[in-house]
């Protein structure tokens, strides 16, 4: 077994650790996505140039053909092919040449033909969005195919010189494969100990945003962020939510095919990751709740020291620091004295000693990972897309399977590739004549605008903001460019090569933060490009701004013409997946009561696979909320009208809601065997939940779309993940992740409309009924604390039902919880610390 690689000081202390340089990097770029990128290009760009250079010296091609055409295997294979094993990336880069000589092949040959020439840029450009419906070599093959054309259509050069031409591409990709080969391989141990290292990173600087807000006078306003405070406040939110998405691809890159078999290990770090972010955020809320409701100054000065001493030494103090608490708040009158303080307190010595927990779990973990890779893995909900959760791109694909085109295009079902491939191709044939009016020699420049913009994008916001962003970066980048070639001139290529390979290096880095700073990297290299081959002139990037803005106007235009889906239906889809998600979850939670209930009995079942089963849904319910995020944040907020409030308070209910979920998995391998009694009052009380939820998941779809089509778009809320994934390479993996119990949910609801009534039925009687009939003992305690989560997720979905238009019929008045909630947590407190 391969040596494991020495340990960093700070992966000694896992639950909590300094932040230090290498940290941040780590933190900002989790998995090193973008630094790999980076550094892909930073490498195998020179050598590839400098292949194409050594054959077009030795065929007596210009310099400038040479180190172009070995540049663009180079920098093309860097940008689209990412694997899990080195023989698979030295495949797919080797794959590229057959579409490189092609495509190449053709620019010339019909550089006489130039009708054909124009109709065949639109064939391509079709194929290329199209072609990724099929997997990732066709994907490959299409990119290689659009970007090799172009290519060619800027050589004037004779079609003798093919060979030559075609043997640059060999040795600039056979350059390229040897150095990702060489270094370049993926190592799953090392990338898991980094992406542990930022996660823990993360926790670290969230604890510190709560030592802040615990620190800071509080105020009546605080909550409104009109208070004292209210940076802290706002730092703290930022960084809960960046520590979460950290947790979100952690998870993810975790799953990442070929990174190992799963097993007991593997869930072992799925438990671990998902509780260290809870019982963090759980003290982050904690300090929030003090802040918001005044407490006073001596409780939360005691509750940050608690939290600093962890802070200051590491989580192997959690114990000793919820020790120390819990004896200074049995002296300290103001604890004594208010329930609400005392409870606070003791939640926070809980959360302290679970982080504690962690600390020696971790280390366990560790020692029991193969250095290897073989043992490292597992599954997980949670898809990635360059690096982070996917966004909206399920969301469409949900909406385009259930026939949610606008207009006359109702009856058309297409697949998102295919939508995209069509309004390219329409987009292009309209741009070309006027790009050709405009500047015959460039008019591919209105072709790459409508590219860029159609490319990742789902929405005619998105699209319009990465128009937006493409203009700023082209201007950005052509006064940085101008200013570079005025400096450089001609004089010194070795500069201009210096000055092109860092452009596009640090653009690379950049693109997964903004696209914008990859358009700036690209604009400053193309001027150095056209300067160092003598077209540069003043009007250049002028010229290059206004095609561009045509193309990507042209393809916002074509599509919100042809094959349209509205933005509105679009957050309703995304509101309904969460919905589905949330009722697979407490479907998921009832399914652990009878499971509970069957082991009692002496059937099959087992604590830690409920408590997996828990998390995985918990984990779909987050990603369905990240996919919520990503659909409402390109909008363009306009003052007006309540759509928008409504669409703001939808996403707070429903964040709100995922968090209080998680709140419920956590820890879930503490849960018991329910009796029979109460898992049948548990099963009761998810069966009104799953009713309702199937009521606000209609009366969702219902305030957009016609009655008939209201079943249709509920049944579709997961079930068409499925459908959709068939067709999509990518998306494939999530519809094998998300868990069963979601799907499920979502089939159940795809019956008659009449199968669910529109009204809201809370089932705060039954959960008050359950919660007051139980006792004191450990058991008991555990249940009760889920049931009074379960009351808050009722509350929050009760307000938002009632924003769909839904009748909220209460079932019973829900119970001061204060004292309850006190007594519960104290006696909770008093069997984990007996002798305190």
């Amino acid at each position: 077994m391969p040596r494991r690689p020495r340990a960093h000081r700070s992966d000694r202390s896992p639950a909590t650790h300094g932040v230090s340089l290498w940290d941040r990097v780590l933190m900002h770029d989790i998995g090193l996505v973008k630094l790999d990128a980076a550094g892909r290009v930073l490498l195998c760009l020179p050598a590839s140039m400098a292949a194409g250079f050594a054959v077009s010296l030795l065929f007596g091609l210009p310099a400038i053909v040479g180190i172009m055409l070995g540049a663009l295997p180079a920098f093309l294979s860097c940008f689209v092919v990412v694997d899990v094993k080195t023989s698979r990336v030295a495949a797919r880069c080797a794959a590229l040449y057959v579409p490189f000589a092609v495509a190449l092949f053709c620019s010339i040959a019909l550089r006489e033909f130039r009708v054909l020439e124009l109709v065949l840029i639109v064939l391509l450009l079709f194929v290329q969005f199209y072609a990724s419906k099929f997997g990732v070599l066709a994907g490959d093959f299409g990119a290689g195919l659009f970007a090799a054309y172009l290519c060619g259509l800027l050589l004037p050069l004779p079609l003798a010189s093919f060979p030559a031409l075609a043997l640059i591409f060999a040795v600039s990709l056979a350059a390229t494969i040897v150095v990702r080969s060489a270094v370049f391989h993926p190592d799953a141990y090392r990338s898991l100990m980094r992406t542990r290292r930022a996660f823990l990173a993360w926790q670290t600087r969230v604890l510190e945003s709560a030592v802040d807000v615990l620190g800071a006078s509080s105020g009546e306003h605080a909550t409104s962020g009109r208070g004292a405070g209210s940076r802290e406040l706002a730092r703290l939110r930022r960084r809960r939510a960046r520590s979460h998405e950290a947790a979100l691809i952690a998870d993810g890159l975790l799953a990442q095919p070929g990174s190992g078999p799963t097993g007991e290990t593997a869930q072992r770090l799925h438990s671990l990751l998902f509780d260290t972010e809870q019982a963090v955020d759980g003290i982050a809320r904690v300090a929030t709740e003090l802040h918001a409701a005044g407490a006073p100054a001596v409780v939360r000065e005691g509750v940050a020291g608690a939290v600093r001493l962890v802070l200051e030494r590491s989580g192997r103090e959690g114990d000793r620091a919820a020790r120390r608490l819990l004896a200074w708040a049995d002296s300290e009158p103001e604890v004594l004295g208010d329930a609400r303080w005392a409870n606070a307190v003791h939640r926070v010595a809980l959360l302290l000693s679970d982080l504690h927990s962690t600390v020696a779990a971790w280390q366990e973990v560790r020692r029991d990972l193969e250095s290897s890779g073989e043992g490292v893995p597992f599954e997980s909900p949670v898809v990635l897309m360059m690096g982070r959760p996917s966004g909206a791109g399920p969301v469409l694909g949900d909406e385009l399977a259930s026939g949610g085109l606008r207009g006359p295009w109702k009856r058309f079902k297409v697949s998102p590739a295919l939508r995209t491939a069509i309004q390219a191709s329409i987009s292009v044939a309209l741009v070309e004549p006027i790009a050709l009016l405009l500047d015959g020699q460039r008019f591919y420049w209105g072709v790459i605008g409508v590219m860029v913009v159609l490319a990742g994008t789902n929405s005619t916001h998105d699209r319009v903001r990465k128009m937006i962003s493409r203009g700023a970066g082209t201007v950005i980048g052509g006064v940085i460019g101008v200013s570079l070639v005025d400096l450089v001139g001609l004089d010194h290529p070795w500069w201009t090569l210096v000055i092109v390979v860092a452009s596009l290096t640090l653009g690379m880095y950049g693109f997964g933060r903004a696209y914008v700073f990859w358009v700036i990297g690209l604009v400053v290299t193309l001027c150095q490009v056209y300067n160092y081959s003598g077209q540069f002139s003043d009007s250049l990037i002028a010229y290059r701004l206004v095609e561009n803005l045509l193309g990507g106007l042209v393809a916002v235009i074509v599509s919100a013409v042809v094959l349209p889906i509205a933005t509105g239906a679009m957050i309703r889809r995304a509101v309904i997946r969460q919905l589905a998600s949330v009722r697979g979850f407490l479907e998921a939670a009832g399914g652990f009561a009878v499971t509970g209930a069957a082991r009692t009995a002496g059937a099959a079942g087992d604590g830690a696979e409920s408590a997996a089963l828990l998390r995985n849904a918990s984990r779909a319910v987050d990603q369905a909320t990240y996919q919520l995020d990503s659909v409402l944040q390109p909008i363009v907020r306009f003052p007006t009208g309540g759509g928008d409030r409504r669409d703001d308070a939808t996403r707070t209910a429903l964040a709100g809601v995922a968090v209080t979920l998680r709140g419920i998995a956590y820890r879930g391998e503490r849960n018991r065997a329910l009796t029979e009694a109460h898992a049948d009052q548990v099963r009761a009380i998810v069966e009104v939940f799953s009713g309702s939820l199937t009521a606000l998941s209609e009366g969702v779809a219902r305030s957009g779309t016609p009655e008939s089509g209201v079943a249709r778009a509920v049944s579709t809320a997961t079930g068409a993940i499925r459908v959709v994934d068939s067709g999509e390479a990518d998306a494939g993996n999530a519809a094998r992740r998300v868990p069963a119990a979601p799907r499920a949910a979502a089939t159940r609801a795809a019956g008659s409309k009449s199968a669910a009534p529109r009204v809201w039925r809370s089932p705060a009687g039954l959960i008050t009924a359950l919660d007051e009939s139980l006792g004191d003992s450990p058991d008991d305690t555990l249940l009760s604390y889920r049931l009074h989560a379960l009351l808050r997720v009722d509350e929050a979905l009760s307000r938002l039902a009632g924003l769909y238009g839904l009748r909220v019929e209460a079932g019973a008045t829900t119970p001061d919880l204060v004292e309850r909630r006190a007594r519960v947590t104290a006696s909770h407190v008093r069997r984990r610390f007996p002798a305190v």
